[in-house]
Formats: C-alpha cells, structure tokens, sequence
C-alpha cells in the first residue's frame, strides 16, 4: 500500500515538469534534408539515400506550456517566491498561465527507411519505424483552483476534460512526392500511406470533476473513464477495500499472453497530403517557396479482445496549498492525502465495447524567402498545428538558413506562441555520396530561474520544452536527378 502512495505521489509531482520527440521544425527548409519530407510528403530529399537501422532517425522530446517561470515570482529581498504564495493574486497567476495547459512527451526511430528517384519527376520514400508518446491536457481553471485554495465560502464548481493519453506503437509509411512542373512551373505535389501497429494504449479521461468548497476544506467528485489496451495486461478486482465497493487498483502483466496474441493490440491507418510551389519567373526573387501539408489524417482500431475499460469514480477531501514557499516541507505531506488519493482513482468495471482513437493529426504552412543576391541565405516561417485529444498545440517558428556549399547546411530557428524564450539550431552534412549526418534541436533553453522545488540544484532553466533529433544516413547520390539537372542545363 505504501509503495502504491509513494508512486501516486511521484505522478501527481512530475506531471507539471513533463511538459510529443516530433521530427525537428527547423529542418523543414533544409533543401536536401531526409527529415523534411516527414513534415510535408511533396518535399523531395536531394539525393537517393538509406538511413542507418535506429540511429537513421533517433527523436526524444517532451513539450509544454506550462513552464518555470509561470510558478516562480521575485521577491522584494532578491528571492523567489512560489505561485501559491500569498503575496501572489490570483489574477496574476491566471494571466500567466497557458489558455490550454498541455504536456506532451515523445520518443521515435526509424527501423528501415530510404528513399530514391525513379524519373526526374518521381520520388518515393519507405520507413519502417516505432513511435511512444504522451499527451496531457490540463484545464487552465484546474491551476486556478488549486490557487484559490479554501477560505472562499460554500461554492460547488465543475471542471470538465482532464485528460491523459499515453501510447506504443510501429509503422510502416510509402510516401511518393511528383513534380508538376510541366503544367505549373515549380508546383509539386505529394501523398504518404501509412499502417500503423499499435502495441499499448492507455487513455484516461475525467469528464467530471466536481468541487464543492468551504471554509475549512473541498470535496472533491471525479467522473471518468480508463481504456487499456494491450494484450497481457489486467487489473483483477480487489474487494472490502473501499467505501465505494470493489474497485482495481493493481496492474497484472502476462508476458505470454503478449507473445501468444501477437504483441499488437489493434491495426491503424493514416494519410499524409502536401503541395509546394517554388517561384520561377526570372525575377530576385526566384526561389521563394510556400507549401502546405496536412499529415497523420487515420484512425487506429483496438482488439477488443485487447481492451480493458473501466470507470473512475472517486472522493477527495483536501485543505488546499497553504503559505506555500521556500521553506515548505514537501517531504512531511501527510499520509492521509496519499490515502485519499487512492480512492480518487478508484476504478469500477466500465462498458464493454470498440476502441477507435485519432491519429492525431498536424498541419504545416511555410513560406521562405532566399536574400536577394545571397543565394546562400533564406529566411523562413513556419505555423505548425497539433490536434491531440481536447486542445490544438499551435506554434510559430522563425528560421535562417545558410548552406554555404551544396554538402553543408545550418538552420538557427525561435519559436513563438510559447511561454518561455526557446532558440533551435540544426546542422546538417548532406554530400551527394557518402555518410550524411543530421543533429539539432528546436528548443534551448535561454532562461534560467532558482530551483526552490530541487535542493540540490540552485537553477533551473525556465522552459520544459526541449528536443533533440539525431540522424545518420547514407547518400548513393541519383542518376535520375542528373540527368533531370543536366536537361535544365540545356533548356
């Protein structure tokens, strides 16, 4: 029972620091990049290639809004006082934070990929890969009420959509990208298939949270439901452990259930569309492009027989954050809150029936513009768009590109629509034949701020948004792109 609080304790802790590894926005307007071609299906690489098995294309990331520095405030005497501090209004903690607070967390590789021309018009890429990730909403009202705390007379309020999604899964993709130039100078347009696998699922979901506040303390209502899906996984029930009746609060995993239904849990599908129109009219400004492309438009199916659903129904008493600050010791919670919390997760036997989920589809809009006479220069902006469950992840990113030579380029990118400063930088070694290395990230940190919640640390950098994308490659150059260069030669 114990160690059930002590992990209890730890999730509810680290859920605001988790703040999907997605492929790197600054390489969307690298000219021969590999990984671009993920963001937009109608880009085509600069040459034929096969990445290297895992270290082809290897993403961590985890991705938020809610950072540090919404937490922390100055104090008059040169310290740092937390959120729930007194002397912090609660009007002021709610303009700083997020209108939709989300943490997000992703890792991804390539098993197999490679790409190749076979005409001068045509393009094809094959990736066989693996994907984990986190997706968690948090209603921007669920932090103001925890502000607030007790003390604001009998009030009953209700907070919909608490939501957490966590899956495992592998894919496999055929993209095919076509240059239209013969009916539109510079238009080019692609597609990408792909058949997902899923391995794990878990989805919970709190439709309901009712608190009912006094002077002394809230009651706490939730309303909800959990999936699971994945072969080999049960929570027995556990009986005259709770007010509420029998309810599971234990994981069971059978390893040799996983491996006799075949490790996957369910099949999926998903669509990627993209078009790109490069500028070509004799003019300075030759080269200008603007593409679009919608990707990861699917649904993915659950074995029902791989699905386990339940419902949560619990009750939390809780007194509220008081004169939270510098000298609060987290460490001496009191047993009875871990004790509390375990019946607010209380699971019951939920509805059986079909699991279908998203895909979770995103959608890129770029424009880049080459400097007039520096052929080497371009800047770019890119809006890139999220769905995941509940909320839409938006964001802006800013980028200069330089490729001095046609084997080496650089791109130094700043997002915007976050709430700390975060700066992206990528460097690419792409020769025509021969090893071709990418490493980047899009988010580095710029801030630092004291860390009251880590003793042994004095600062912490103030954004939870950080990336990092590394890819190795092979380049086998391509026939059929020069002879295509060769025929624009002559023409």
């Amino acid at each position: 029972m114990k160690r059930n609080r002590i992990i209890i304790s730890l999730v509810l802790l680290l859920v605001p620091f988790m703040m999907g590894a997605q492929v790197l926005k600054g390489s969307y307007f690298m000219e021969n990049s590999v990984n671009r071609t993920k963001m937009n299906p109608a880009f085509a690489a600069g040459y034929d290639y096969f990445q290297i098995p895992v270290l082809g294309n290897l993403g961590l990331g985890v991705y938020s809004n809610l950072d540090l520095a919404t937490f922390l405030y100055p104090t008059e005497g040169g310290k740092t006082m937390t959120a729930f501090h007194p002397n912090v209004s609660v009007e002021q903690f709610s303009r700083a934070l997020a209108r939709h607070p989300y943490a997000d967390a992703e890792f991804s590789t390539n098993l197999i990929s490679f790409g190749f021309y076979t005409n001068r018009n045509s393009y094809w890429t094959f990736d066989l890969g693996m994907k984990v990730g986190l997706d968690t909403d948090l209603p921007h009202d669920l932090f103001t009420f925890l502000k607030k705390g007790t003390g604001m007379g009998s009030n009953s309020y209700n907070i919909a959509n608490i939501n957490m999604y966590a899956n495992a899964s592998l894919y496999a993709s055929l993209g095919y990208s076509h240059d239209l130039s013969y009916l539109l100078k510079g238009l080019r347009v692609g597609a990408r298939a792909r058949f997902i696998a899923p391995v794990a699922y878990a989805g919970v979901n709190l439709e309901n949270v009712r608190l009912t506040t006094s002077e002394e303390k809230w009651t706490i209502d939730t309303e909800g439901y959990l999936n699971v899906a994945m072969h080999g996984v049960q929570m027995p029930r556990v009986s005259g452990m709770s007010d509420m009746g029998d309810f599971f609060n234990q994981v069971e995993f059978d390893p040799q259930a996983l491996i006799s239904n075949g490790v996957l849990a369910g099949k999926g599908y998903s669509f990627d569309l993209g078009v790109s129109y490069e500028l070509n009219i004799g003019s300075i400004f030759d080269g200008a492009n603007i593409s679009a492309a919608f990707t990861d438009l699917g649904q993915i199916f659950y074995d029902p027989a791989a699905v386990n659903s339940y419902n949560t129904k619990g009750q939390f008493n809780w007194a509220g954050f008081q004169d939270v600050g510098m000298d609060t010791d987290f460490e001496g919670m009191p047993d009875e809150i871990m004790k509390d919390l375990e019946g607010l997760i209380a699971l019951q036997d939920g509805k059986e029936g079909k699991l279908v989920t998203s895909s979770m589809p995103s959608f890129y809009v770029g424009a880049e513009m080459p400097i007039p006479y520096v052929k080497m220069m371009s800047v770019g902006l890119l809006y890139s768009a999220r769905k995941s469950i509940s909320y839409t992840r938006h964001e802006l990113t800013a980028s200069y590109n330089l490729k001095p030579c046609n084997w080496f380029a650089l791109s130094a990118n700043y997002s915007f629509l976050n709430t700390a400063k975060t700066l992206g930088l990528l460097i690419e070694l792409t020769p025509k034949v021969g090893p071709a290395l990418t490493i980047g990230t899009d988010y580095m940190f710029l801030e630092l701020a004291e860390a009251p919640f880590v003793p042994v640390l004095e600062l912490l950098p103030t954004s939870f948004r950080f990336n990092i994308n590394f890819g190795l490659a092979f380049n086998v150059g391509s026939k059929q792109l020069k002879k295509s260069r060769k025929d624009v030669v002559k023409e």
